[in-house]
């Protein structure tokens, strides 16, 4: 007497799925014992489970379905099934050389150098601009690092301590055949320094795991930093918010003896005021930063004037030379993260 089994038995039993089983139906691979006129309910047998079983196993190696009913029935089934293995031998010996062949593109790309030109004053002022936002000490390579990448005609330097961030730009003589990003101890950079004040004109090459910096028959070469730079994109101030603009001399006048912190007070005409206000006009909101780092940024960015940006009191600080126009979020421009605010007397 023959057991009559559910689709959900059949399918618990050869491995699979419901699904599967009515698709294999459908296909006329294996057709159930009884089909319900009312409800469309299949049902099998105890001897459909060894076909599911086989079936199950012909589509894990991807046994065409055609192919799956004439094993099936007897026709042929082991040179089918001979067939059918000598299709993916072929398959995996071009997989193999597709794969080999990958592999050699991608030697390749690691060992070609990119190379860009820039004069050399302009990437050392780049430099002194961001300097201070590394964190020498942080047991993060990356953080003592700094980051070169190249926008069509411009070399991009970043550094942070994720408390702040600089962003310092150089404009290059000739742009790289293929983009750069690559991560450099700012050590190199300080020690390359001699270097390049020698000369008018740097090569930067970039290799697979390397930087060169040649200043005609000189040149200076050391291993790049491993590891992911902080995404500084997402944290460009491309939203003008409210700006103001200081004289330099006048903010380093005011930060000299500011404390740790620095209160900056947003009034409702948009004026920012450092410290105490000194009016009767009504403060918006305040923004805290830490005052030896606002002091660093101001020191470290060119220009008599500098503009800050605010958005709000936990908004970044976004300082940048007044020279400068703001909203090109690829210049120059110095971000402060705020305090919690605590109250100042």
């Amino acid at each position: 007497m023959r057991t009559v089994l559910s689709i959900g038995e059949l399918a618990r039993t050869s491995g699979l799925s419901v699904s599967a089983l009515r698709f294999y139906d459908k296909a006329g691979v294996l057709t159930p014992h009884a089909v319900d006129p009312r409800t469309g309910y299949r049902w099998y047998t105890d001897r459909h489970v060894d076909a599911a079983v086989l079936v199950a196993a012909m589509r894990r190696v991807g046994m065409p379905v055609k192919e799956m009913a004439a094993v099936l029935s007897g026709t042929d089934a082991h040179g089918l099934l001979d067939r059918h293995l000598g299709r993916l031998e072929k398959g995996l010996d071009d997989a193999r050389r597709e794969l080999t062949k990958i592999h050699r593109l991608l030697d390749a790309r690691a060992a070609r150098e990119c190379t860009v030109a820039l004069r050399t004053t302009d990437l050392l002022t780049a430099f002194d601009s961001v300097r201070f936002a590394a964190d020498a000490d942080s047991e993060f390579p990356v953080l003592r690092g700094c980051l070169l990448e190249t926008d069509h005609d411009m070399l991009r330097l970043v550094t942070t301590d994720r408390y702040r961030l600089a962003v310092g730009t150089a404009t290059v003589l000739e742009s790289p055949d293929e983009p750069i990003s690559a991560v450099v101890p700012c050590t190199f950079l300080d020690d390359a320094a001699g270097l390049l004040r020698r000369y008018d004109t740097v090569t930067v090459v970039v290799g697979s795991d390397s930087i060169t910096l040649r200043c005609g028959a000189e040149q200076l070469t050391t291993r790049l930093v491993d590891g992911a730079f902080p995404d500084h994109r997402s944290l460009s101030p491309r939203d003008r918010g409210i700006e103001h603009t200081f004289s330099s001399a006048k903010l380093r006048a005011l930060l000299t003896d500011a404390g740790d912190r620095v209160d900056l007070g947003v009034l409702e005409s948009g004026e920012i005021v450092i410290g105490s206000p000194g009016t009767e006009q009504p403060v918006r909101f305040h923004v805290q930063v830490n005052a030896g780092f606002l002091l660093e940024a101001v020191d470290a960015l060119p220009g008599a004037q500098l503009t800050f940006q605010v958005g709000g009191p936990i908004t970044p600080l976004a300082i940048r030379p007044r020279s400068i126009h703001t909203s090109d979020p690829a210049s120059a421009y110095s971000l402060l993260m705020p305090l919690q605010p605590v109250a100042l007397t």
